[in-house]
């Protein structure tokens, strides 16, 4: 009952829902293409799925984190829309001196946290340690981002810890993001083939846009 009162809240249209059966399976998926797929909702989404999971086998407290390349672009992207979709029950936005911005879930439901980060300079958080990432536009972002934060995505006692992100073509990650997830071309200090998986999405695969 549980699980379906989530997928009611979450309400995923059927791209977002393999995106979500995606993160389950694979440690980097992304979910990319034009914009107006849904990419944005369904990354914060597939971490308070994540959340609840685990809350659900026991662990309390985890922390994720939800990542965009600036302030400015986090807040209008993500924490304007958790103030709207989130509803009460499910936890509360705020800032504390210990989790800094983040929406914290309530503890019937684990009291998970997503923390709320910008990228403007990823080695500050070296010695953070997440259970999952969402990166929203990656390839707003230099390849060495993503190696900072593969760095620090790890959290005791679970096993399976995504990176999944969201984005569109073009900007300053373009070259490498393509190399790995659509090309498919791996070097020495890749992630394993096996672990990246791509899911292309399209403006018509949202029933929320409009014709125009």
């Amino acid at each position: 009952k549980k699980e379906l009162s989530l997928r009611e809240l979450i309400n995923p249209f059927q791209k977002q829902e393999e995106f979500l059966k995606l993160v389950d399976t694979h440690k980097f998926p992304l979910y990319g293409g034009a914009k107006g797929g849904g990419k944005s909702r369904i990354l914060r989404w597939a971490l308070v799925r994540l959340l609840i999971q685990w809350g659900q086998k026991g662990f309390k407290r985890v922390r994720v984190g939800l990542f965009c390349e600036d302030y400015p672009t986090l807040r209008d992207r993500h924490i304007t829309k958790i103030k709207t979709e989130f509803p009460r029950s499910l936890g509360v936005l705020g800032e504390s001196q210990s989790e800094g911005l983040s929406f914290v879930l309530n503890a019937k439901h684990g009291g998970g946290i997503i923390a709320l980060r910008n990228l403007d300079d990823p080695s500050k958080y070296a010695s953070a340690e997440f259970a999952a990432i969402a990166i929203d536009e990656l390839t707003k972002n230099p390849r060495e981002t993503f190696d900072q934060l593969r760095s620090i995505v790890r959290w005791p006692g679970i096993t399976h810890n995504p990176i999944m992100g969201g984005t569109n073509p073009g900007e300053i990650g373009h070259a490498w993001v393509k190399k790995l997830w659509i090309d498919r071309i791996f070097s020495e200090g890749d992630p394993n083939p096996d672990d990246i998986v791509f899911l292309r999405s399209l403006p018509t695969d949202n029933p929320y846009n409009t014709q125009e």
